[in-house]
């Protein structure tokens, strides 16, 4: 099962004093990405709390995303050490998704890392990770060789080790995995409602790799008033976008507010996530004992 096409419990913001800097910004249209927001030194960092499918049953689920601005070395489209270096670097702002939820005796650990072009928030690389007590499965989808290329080492038959060339149609073009940041333009634009036809490639969060994960789909996005919605975080005004494919149906809702954070998921496979908090958080500086309070 793919996991990253997830169902919603329902979820909520922080107050907007937790922003601080949120508080002014460019908004409108404008790429989001560029606002001064994301040079402070922190990230966005927000969990949620939600369900699983798997096995035939409901899993209780904990999730991360976390969004923040980094430097990566062009070539090779990793983090820098040196931080930014002129001709050398670019500007990219990263996204982590993290879920864990237990099945009986083990427990499944997921994380997908979307890179997106500052400048222009398009995707540049994908990474994605599922280990659990059968096995690992990793995943990563970038430029190699010239080519956009899907690589796939998994220890399930006709899976391993393989790469293939990814193929996009002509349109714009999506990534699943990077909806959580991605739709947030449409959130910004403050239209609704609003329908969009892109391409999409699948989501890769799971503990299999077929072939299909390779291939882009043809999906459409509905933009719409979500009205008022109440969330572990609190109530709020929300901008709800479905997006359906040939699998299926997903929606997600976003604060009307900037940095339009994710409130709510809900998908067709069976994934329900809630927002219990968001902050503004160096969450790299805090992993000391008792830090976890941070968290709650």
């Amino acid at each position: 099962m793919n996991y990253f096409k997830w169902p919603i419990v329902a979820a909520g913001l922080a107050a907007v004093t937790a922003w601080g800097a949120a508080a002014t910004h460019s908004g409108g249209t404008e790429n989001l990405a560029l606002d001064p927001l994301w040079d402070d030194g922190k990230a966005e960092f927000s969990t949620y709390v939600g369900t699983t499918e798997r096995y035939g049953q409901t899993r209780p689920t904990e999730a991360r995303l976390i969004v923040v601005k980094e430097d990566l070395v062009r070539s090779t489209l990793v983090k820098s050490d040196a931080g930014p270096v002129p001709g050398k670097t670019l500007e990219a702002i990263k996204l982590n998704f993290l879920a864990d939820f237990p099945t009986g005796t083990y427990t499944y650990h997921q994380m997908a890392t979307v890179m997106f072009e500052r400048a222009t928030l398009d995707v540049l690389k994908e990474t994605m990770s599922h280990t659990e007590s059968c096995g690992i499965t990793f995943v990563r989808v970038g430029p190699k060789n010239g080519r956009l290329t899907h690589e796939a080492h998994s220890y399930w038959d006709g899976e391993a080790d393989r790469e293939v060339e990814i193929r996009w149609p002509a349109g714009e073009r999506l990534y699943w995995d990077a909806l959580p940041v991605s739709l947030r333009r449409w959130v910004a634009s403050g239209r609704a409602p609003v329908e969009s036809r892109v391409w999409m490639l699948p989501s890769q969060v799971s503990g299999r790799s077929p072939i299909e994960s390779t291939k882009p789909v043809l999906a459409t996005i509905s933009v719409a008033d979500g009205g008022t919605i109440e969330v572990p975080a609190g109530r709020f005004a929300s901008r709800r976008i479905e997006v359906a494919t040939p699998a299926g149906t997903d929606a997600f809702w976003f604060d009307v507010r900037f940095p339009y954070v994710m409130l709510e998921m809900r998908t067709h496979a069976g994934r329900r996530l809630a927002l219990r908090k968001t902050q503004r958080l160096d969450y790299w500086n805090h992993h000391a004992l008792g830090d976890e309070k941070l968290l709650l």
